[in-house]
């Protein structure tokens, strides 16, 4: 599944792209991540969804090698939103 997605966290927004993604969380390549630790907002379009998914996530791990990316843990999502994430997760699975 390639997803594009808006990175905020910083003082400015990065367009990113999302590689794999679970019920919980979600691999994000760019070219400069966070560290582990910091939080961010993700925010992405899709689907099954008329308005932008909006995500709060913390970054678990973080690398600047080869094109950079990081792997972000969803935190403090709502029913909705964690619903159409399981299913995005599903899609991405079935292929």
């Amino acid at each position: 599944m390639g997803l594009s997605c808006w990175l905020e966290g910083r003082d400015e927004a990065v367009c990113c792209g999302a590689f794999e993604m679970s019920e919980t969380g979600i691999s994000v390549r760019c070219s400069d991540p966070p560290p582990a630790g910091g939080m961010v907002r993700l925010q992405f379009y899709t689907p099954l969804s008329a308005e932008a998914i909006t995500v709060n996530a913390e970054v678990i791990w973080s690398s600047v090698e080869q094109e950079g990316g990081m792997g972000l843990r969803f935190i403090d999502l709502d029913p909705a939103t964690w619903s159409i994430l399981k299913e995005l997760a599903r899609r991405q699975r079935r292929g």
